[in-house]
């Protein structure tokens, strides 16, 4: 059931949205971030502080932001995106066409890439990659949605491959540029999945896995040879460091220790209260870069029967306070979120009106649907308390913070929420079984294709169980074209449907924030927002 127009701010229904294609560039601050340090050098070990445990290192199995910032800079992928742009460039494949519906893809490969295990890349070898994507079956989360409708890949030669769907499927272009579409080599596929998720596998990246130590430590060293990098990398060849060693801190404020103690040159999801203890000075950086893709907020599960209530879910959309939680828990670096997307996705529109902070509205949607306020301000209705479940996991590193806000902002209009804490190996299971009332969670993804995984009605996997034929076509049909102008205006329409649908409730923006020693440099980013390792060098201190 989509929730009422009525029950929406007038200028919600009747505006004409402003439509973008915002690439969302990096931002840094500090003293020493941009100081002259002479050309880059090549040698030593970089040491990063992980947020958490990467679970997996297959890029086909892990979808975990740590998981992914290790493998990005050992796996290559056919295509690249410009981070800035959106556009998607040559990488692996020198060029590429599409058939008229966007049905088929026929790459065309370079001739002088090799894998670390000597394997030269082929067409053969492209077709074994996305075959096996099929044979991991619910494992492979992530690549299943890019190749929804894979019919197979056709070897046209030995440097040609022509990957074909059963309908149109647009998006598959970017994902041909991410991590989760990697390409390992023909070996490494005939291992078991175990064996890929520690990481035994050769691919064609600029450093090689070298050990990884479950919940402690992951090393990668660089490779010789490499010289096939993206164009817009800073340079070419080998990349200049020889090592980077990952340890896995998940309390943010030992990583910050860390770094100061100069135990660390670079940590992950830096804690937005040391932000100022890391700009005051000359000796670090902060680097930031919003995420493309969901923006950070519930999922919503219409089948549990509080949620089932139109109302309870325009009460949760329009009762959450963005601006305070963006100003308070992360001094104004992610913004709140304005749309189910955030601002650096293309195909972003501004649909901050449905999200404007309105608690009398939410208050009053909720008194019309027979709401009551109780003795003790938690409304009830038929007997039933309006109480609702929020679940969290450790791997979205402020999502507590941002529940616990939350929570304090739906008291007011009579709903109790409560928090639920989740481990990391319980992730998968407890999001494919929709086992949840509302569930915390970005997704970062820079193609507004993100959606359909989600939100999409068609999509079995997807995270609210509710049903809109409208919703489902509308999805289906953004598949269909690679080209922005026709693609945003469906994408706008996705999204004013979802929230009118009440599936999800955006809070803030993810966004990805590095600190690091000055001493460091070459910091850049991927267009998934993920640090870019093949650039970076280290000056003296």
């Amino acid at each position: 059931m989509r929730l009422s127009p009525s029950l929406l701010p007038a200028a919600a229904v009747s505006a004409a949205l402003l439509l973008s294609a915002c690439g969302g560039g990096s931002t840094a601050s500090s003293g020493g971030e941009g100081a002259a340090a002479g050309p880059p050098v090549s040698g030593g070990t970089l040491r990063y502080g992980l947020q958490a445990d990467p679970q997996c290192l297959d890029p086909r199995q892990g979808g975990l932001t740590v998981s992914l910032t290790v493998t990005r800079s050992v796996v290559d992928s056919l295509l690249d995106q410009d981070p800035e742009t959106g556009e998607i460039a040559p990488w692996l494949a020198e060029s590429w066409e599409v058939n008229e519906d966007a049905s088929a893809f026929t790459f065309h490969l370079r001739d002088d890439v090799t894998f670390s295990d000597g394997e030269k890349l082929t067409a053969d070898l492209v077709k074994k990659n996305f075959d096996s994507v099929a044979e991991l079956g619910p494992l492979a989360g992530l690549p299943l949605q890019y190749l929804t409708g894979y019919e197979g890949t056709e070897v046209v030669d030995e440097h040609t491959a022509t990957v074909t769907f059963a309908a149109p499927n647009a998006q598959f272009l970017q994902a041909a540029s991410s991590m989760s579409l990697g390409l390992l080599s023909s070996e490494s596929l005939d291992k078991t999945p175990e064996e890929l998720c520690t990481g035994q596998y050769a691919a064609s990246g600029p450093f090689t896995i070298e050990s990884y130590e479950p919940s402690t430590s992951v090393a990668i060293v660089r490779r010789e040879g490499y010289d096939w990098a993206p164009a817009r990398a800073a340079h070419t060849g080998d990349a200049y460091l020889d090592r980077v060693e990952f340890s896995v801190i998940p309390e943010g404020s030992v990583r910050t220790g860390s770094l100061v103690s100069d135990q660390l040159d670079v940590i992950g999801d830096v804690p937005t209260q040391d932000l100022p203890q890391l700009q005051a000075g000359a000796e670090y950086q902060v680097v930031s870069r919003p995420n493309p893709g969901n923006a950070g907020g519930l999922l919503v599960n219409t089948t549990r029967p509080v949620l089932g209530d139109p109302a309870v879910r325009q009460a949760l959309l329009l009762g959450v306070d963005r601006a305070t939680v963006s100003s308070t828990l992360f001094f104004d670096e992610a913004p709140p979120a304005t749309a189910v997307l955030s601002s650096s996705t293309p195909g972003w529109s501004d649909l901050s009106d449905v999200l404007a902070y309105d608690p009398d509205a939410a208050t009053a949607a909720l008194d019309d649907a027979g709401w009551e306020v109780g003795s003790d301000g938690i409304r009830e209705k038929d007997g039933q308390r309006l109480t609702v479940e929020a679940t969290w996991n450790p791997a979205i590193g402020w999502g507590k913070q941002v529940l616990e806000l939350a929570q304090q902002d739906y008291a007011k209009i009579g709903v109790e929420l409560t928090i639920r804490t989740i481990t990391l190996p319980e992730l998968n299971q407890v999001l494919g079984d929709r086992d949840y009332d509302l569930f915390y969670n970005s997704q970062t993804r820079p193609d507004p294709d993100v959606l359909w995984g989600n939100f999409s009605p068609a999509n079995p996997g997807n995270r609210h169980g509710g049903t809109d034929d409208e919703l489902a076509a509308v999805l289906d049909e953004q598949r269909t074209t690679t080209d922005p102008a026709v693609r945003s205006p469906l994408v706008e329409t996705a999204q004013e449907l979802i929230l009118a649908d009440g599936f999800t409730v955006p809070i803030v923006e993810s966004v990805s924030i590095l600190g690091a020693a000055s001493t460091v440099q070459g910091i850049d980013w991927e267009a998934s927002s993920k640090p870019v390792f093949y650039d970076i060098w280290l000056s003296q201190g």
